[in-house]
């Protein structure tokens, strides 16, 4: 394959999994490219992008943004990590400007059903989990998923291979040179939906997603994406606790009385269950203990993965991000029961994953949240993120809930199915969320093409709202 720049044009301005006559089934403009709208975040300079040949490792030597950036899954020792994966093949998409790199992305290509699901575009969509809760939607609503669910498995086999812009971690990875404004950097983002399709076009791919955008990016999206044939959808929301610059004592004091009882007596029942927390960093932090927990925690909850692939991750998280590496555990009787793995990047701390055995019964809670919180106050940290899902246990804890949004882009005569199923997903995950109390604001795409209101709190879904 050559690889040279493509213009970042947002395309035509068709609905989602359609084409037309002046488009080939890419969505690309056939023959010569006509003039595009001006989008709403225009560049400086035109930008356009080209996929870097296989085994191309961008670096902090020549792009500094991945040296220690404030996002972690923007770091260039994450995408080494990620660059491990057996189930996807690791690309970047660089964008450029008049000569300059001025972003890099991640790309994950998947080119057989398998990847893993959260960033497997034919598999996410239509996949009742986390990101699609079809039980909460309306009977008739429930119905339709159901028969989409029928013909699912078959259209799945017409959109191999598949592209996806984002990275491990559940974020879009996108890094911008530490140089570009906002304007900028909304500018590359407004571009990545154009620069994707062609991205997927050159690799042979026959369905492509943008994946975990959160604001102000998702509006800088939204539009570009809708001209380049993409479906935005509600994937869920991110919590992130925001610290004050305090101790524990002041934290306290400066919550609602309902919160602050809440946390003192789930902190409580901890101490008097006998449960010391533990802290632990550094690359020796995933030890024998740690994965042994990993290993009965994915066994406990059906996870794919024993010990030998458990073992092989945490060796590799290790080696590339050792030194960012923090868990925190629950020791009771000098053995550990529960941990959670975090890693640091200036102030802020981003979970990655967990592990509790039967006999740390009440530790979730009092160590995720409340003792998190307590070391991040004495170790200068402002920002906790916990990813996606359990968003009734985050809200109710005082974690705000970010939305996070992907765009989808499926070929073929079943592109109509995952249309349908896609706008069902995002709606679930409206409805969760609003059911919490965290209601999310449609995009500007969404309420374009639906006729109804946004979901509402029902009395069955029961709202718990923190003072």
């Amino acid at each position: 394959m050559t690889y040279r720049p493509f213009p970042a044009d947002q395309g035509p301005d068709t609905e989602p999994g359609t084409t037309t006559a002046d488009t080939d089934a890419n969505g690309t403009p056939a023959g010569r490219p006509t003039q595009p709208q001006a989008p709403a975040y225009a560049a400086a300079r035109p930008l356009d992008g080209h996929v870097l040949p296989p085994g191309t490792r961008p670096t902090a030597d020549d792009f500094p943004a991945l040296d220690e950036p404030a996002v972690i899954w923007e770091d260039a020792r994450w995408w080494r990590f990620t660059e491990r994966t057996d189930l996807h093949e690791v690309r970047y998409l660089s964008v450029d400007e008049g000569g300059r790199t001025v972003a890099l992305a991640p790309l994950l290509l998947t080119r057989e059903a398998g990847g893993l699901l959260f960033y497997d575009p034919p598999r996410l969509i239509g996949t009742a989990g986390s990101m699609a809760e079809p039980d909460i939607l309306d009977p008739a609503d429930q119905e339709r998923w159901s028969e989409l669910g029928t013909a699912l498995p078959l259209a799945r086999l017409d959109q191999y291979p598949s592209l996806t812009l984002g990275v491990f971690g559940s974020h879009h990875g996108v890094a911008h040179a530490t140089d570009r404004s906002p304007a900028q950097r909304a500018a590359v983002m407004a571009a990545l939906p154009g620069l994707l399709r062609r991205a997927a076009a050159e690799l042979g791919c026959r369905s492509s997603a943008l994946l975990y955008v959160g604001e102000p990016d998702a509006a800088a999206v939204d539009s570009a994406a809708r001209r380049s044939g993409y479906q935005a959808v509600l994937l869920g929301a991110e919590g992130v606790q925001h610290l004050p610059e305090t101790d524990w004592d002041g934290y306290l004091a400066g919550l609602g009385s309902h919160r602050r009882r809440r946390i003192c007596k789930e902190v409580d029942g901890y101490r008097q269950a006998g449960w010391r927390t533990v802290a632990r960093s550094g690359p020796d932090a995933l030890d024998d203990e740690v994965v042994a927990l990993q290993v009965a925690h994915r066994a406990k909850y059906g996870l794919p993965g024993g010990e030998d692939r458990v073992r092989r991750d945490f060796d590799a998280v290790s080696a590339d991000l050792g030194d960012s590496c923090l868990v925190l555990g629950s020791e009771r009787e000098g053995r550990l029961r529960g941990f959670v793995l975090y890693f640091r990047a200036g102030d802020a701390l981003f979970a990655r994953t967990a592990g509790f055995s039967p006999e740390a019964k009440g530790c979730y809670l009092a160590l995720t949240y409340h003792e998190t919180v307590r070391w991040a106050l004495d170790h200068g940290i402002r920002r906790i993120h916990y990813g996606l899902s359990a968003y009734q246990a985050k809200f109710a804890r005082g974690c705000e809930l970010q939305p996070r949004w992907g765009w989808f882009a499926f070929e073929g005569p079943h592109a109509g199915v995952y249309r349908d199923a896609a706008d069902l997903q995002s709606r679930s995950i409206e409805r969760r969320l609003a059911s919490v109390g965290a209601p999310v604001v449609p995009l500007a795409s969404l309420s374009s093409r639906r006729s109804t209101t946004p979901p509402s709190v029902t009395p069955s879904q029961g709202a718990e709202k923190c003072s």
